[in-house]
């Protein structure tokens, strides 16, 4: 593997060590109480998780030899740019679809990042009493759905998903770099 390739995957695995991190410092609170450690938290957890994405875009740009300059990068720059060359990326198309779907670990982690990020803290549910008691979960701001479990738990899970994700998407795209 080059030196390029190296670095630009450990960009990508540097996005979701720094996840996991706030992810663990906030496993670790004896409360979540939504207070500002709590709330900032989250919020980082959630840009270095939906930052994989683009560290993972830089990488495809290098997989697939486009060249284009990493200072905003897009989806939709990058997928141009290989249409151009005649090359359809299954690794974007799968990002796509994954973004474009409501019920996705990928979609409910962008809408969350984007509000927290542009307008407020992503709104949260508290439960005392009943089956949920003491849990904590979290409601999309963009479709008013309220996540399955604890928003630990479900964080967790999305970042199991996304590790699962960039694996997938680099498997493949070494693949096509290898065979072309």
């Amino acid at each position: 593997m080059d030196e390029q390739t190296k670095n630009l995957q450990a960009r990508t695995d540097a996005k979701l060590r720094y996840a996991k991190i706030h992810l663990d410092e906030l496993a670790s609170l004896p409360s979540l109480n939504g207070d500002d450690f709590d709330r900032a938290h989250q919020e980082s957890f959630l840009f270095h998780l939906y930052g994989v994405c683009a560290a993972l875009q830089i990488e495809l740009n290098h997989y697939y030899g486009v060249g284009l300059p990493i200072e905003n990068l897009s989806p939709g720059k990058l997928r141009e740019a290989l249409k151009q060359q005649g090359i359809q990326s299954q690794e974007l198309s799968s990002l796509f679809t994954l973004e474009q779907d409501d019920s996705s670990w990928l979609r409910q982690a962008k809408d969350m990042r984007d509000h927290s990020t542009h307008i407020q803290g992503v709104p949260r549910t508290f439960f005392l009493g009943g089956e949920n008691d003491g849990m904590v979960k979290l409601k999309n701001p963009r479709t008013d759905a309220v996540t399955n479990c604890h928003f630990l738990d479900e964080f967790r899970t999305w970042l199991e998903q996304m590790n699962q994700f960039v694996q997938k998407l680099r498997d493949s795209a070494l693949t096509y770099k290898k065979d072309n």
